[in-house]
């Protein structure tokens, strides 16, 4: 089966270890010379591109520096973020440096490399890459914005603190003294109780010993015990046996109060601790943005500032992204169009590859139906040479007739 080797327009062919190109115009030993990619990679760029537009090569290059600059740039205040964030010291988290530099790298490149000939796709990709810088901004920002008003932000911070303090404080103290002023209200009126019941005693068997001993204090100035000796004594009687009655279970009362009352105490006592704790540990990332915006408020400048820092910093991240732009609007995208063409010519040979398949295809189905019919053809053949045919038959016998009967009838004169 024949094979048909795949050629370009100028009758070379592929596959010739001698005159290969990489494409119009490059052969091996042109490609020695040419530029690498380097640098450029970062920017998007690619060494065989590059190889077709060499003047190109200094611009990515150069684009490619930045990027690589920016990416640690990037990578340190996302790290200092980071120590904000989890409030923690720089060197635990220096880990996040070399991570986001990676990622930013390729998100970079990944943009950069998206770029093409179609103006209209170049903005639409514009637009995502402008949210993204908004967002490292804001991210980055804000942090690096703590860090630069630490001073004002730890002082108020501690302001806020000691009134946030003094009124958990004064909450929780509230909370208990209500509790604590119905306990010795409790106590106050058993021992009010206990009071008027020995008073009511006392008083009883004072008159009662009036009555019986002492003249100038009794009711009727007369000695011994009469019917109000009598009466107080009843009265003195009854009082004992209501206090004696009613002293175990005031008692029980006060003891009770008094134990609520100390316990009450020692939780006000702990809870304080603890929330005051709370409060002077309460020191992350969002506390500290809060005492910012709350130095922006007294302070418009520091706000306008942060503004400005903010602004700064979605600026310097899009240098890449303007540089790329306006590199497009004033050379035309050379790059971006021989890219284009080469990808065309790759297209071209794909489609190549794909009809060459295609005709290989019909070939060998050709060629199996040729094959098929040619072994048809040789079995029948050797089939009727192995019987003779009915008409060759015929034709000896009727030659052996004849053969016979002009033996068998001689002319004679």
């Amino acid at each position: 089966m024949l094979r048909r080797r795949s050629t370009y327009a100028d009758g070379s062919s592929p596959t010739e270890e001698g005159d290969r190109t990489d494409g119009p115009g490059l052969t091996k030993a042109s490609r020695r010379g040419s530029p690498r990619a380097g640098w450029a990679w970062l920017a998007g760029g690619d060494a065989f591109v590059l190889r077709t537009v060499p003047s190109e090569a200094s611009f990515f290059n150069g684009l490619g520096m930045w990027v690589g600059g920016m990416a640690v740039v990037s990578g340190f205040a996302m790290t200092v973020a980071a120590s904000q964030w989890w409030s923690t010291s720089i060197v635990s988290v220096i880990w996040v440096l070399p991570v986001w530099a990676v990622l930013y790298c390729l998100i970079e490149r990944l943009v950069l490399k998206s770029f093409g000939t179609k103006w209209t796709w170049n903005l639409a990709l514009t637009v995502p890459r402008l949210l993204l810088s908004l967002a490292i901004a804001l991210v980055v920002g804000l942090p690096m914005s703590q860090v630069i008003y630490s001073g004002s932000i730890n002082d108020q911070l501690s302001r806020t603190t000691t009134t946030r303090i003094h009124d958990a404080t004064a909450e929780i103290t509230r909370v208990y003294d209500a509790k604590v002023a119905a306990a010795q209200k409790e106590i106050a009126t058993a021992e009010s109780k206990e009071t008027a019941l020995q008073k009511q005693l006392t008083q009883s068997q004072f008159l009662a010993g009036c009555e019986a001993g002492a003249v100038n204090c009794s009711q009727t100035h007369k000695l011994g015990c009469g019917p109000y000796c009598k009466r107080d004594l009843h009265r003195a009687a009854a009082a004992a046996v209501a206090l004696k009655r009613a002293r175990p279970e005031l008692e029980a009362t006060i003891a009770t109060a008094q134990k609520k009352i100390t316990l009450w105490r020692a939780t006000e006592s702990a809870q304080v601790a603890s929330r005051v704790a709370a409060i002077k540990a309460d020191r992350d990332f969002l506390s500290r943005q809060a005492a910012l915006v709350q130095v922006e408020n007294d302070n418009p400048a520091v706000k306008k500032y942060v503004e400005f820092f903010l602004a700064f910093l979605i600026a310097i991240d899009l240098v890449a992204l303007v540089m790329k732009l306006s590199h497009l609007f004033s050379t035309g995208g050379v790059y971006e169009r021989s890219a284009a063409a080469l990808r065309g010519m790759d297209a071209v040979e794909v489609h190549r590859m794909e009809e060459h398949v295609t005709v290989l295809n019909r070939r060998i189905t050709l060629e199996a139906l040729a094959e098929r019919e040619a072994d048809e053809r040789r079995i029948l053949g050797d089939v009727v040479r192995e019987a003779p045919e009915p008409e060759a038959t015929d034709r000896q016998t009727r030659g052996s007739r004849l053969t016979g009967t002009a033996t068998i009838s001689p002319v004679t004169d």
